[in-house]
């Protein structure tokens, strides 16, 4: 039975808005939240959980980018 990741969404909410007005994406998410560069399995995880964490974080996906995130 595989683990089921539940980030920490505070910690999560600080990373997101470190990028202030700048997009960004789930592995830099991914990457700043492990302190290590982020596997593509680690950014998929991160991705979902952007999107379900969205309203939570106060993001919201870029326009016509694929898998790019902008704080509101």
């Amino acid at each position: 039975m595989d683990a089921v990741f539940t980030p920490n969404l505070d910690k999560l909410r600080n990373i997101v808005q470190s990028f202030g007005a700048h997009s960004f994406t789930a592995t830099q998410v991914a990457t700043d939240y492990e302190g290590r560069a982020a596997s593509s399995e680690s950014a998929k995880t991160f991705e979902e959980q952007l999107a379900r964490h969205a309203a939570v974080l106060g993001i919201q996906p870029v326009p016509g980018k694929h898998a790019a995130w902008l704080a509101t």
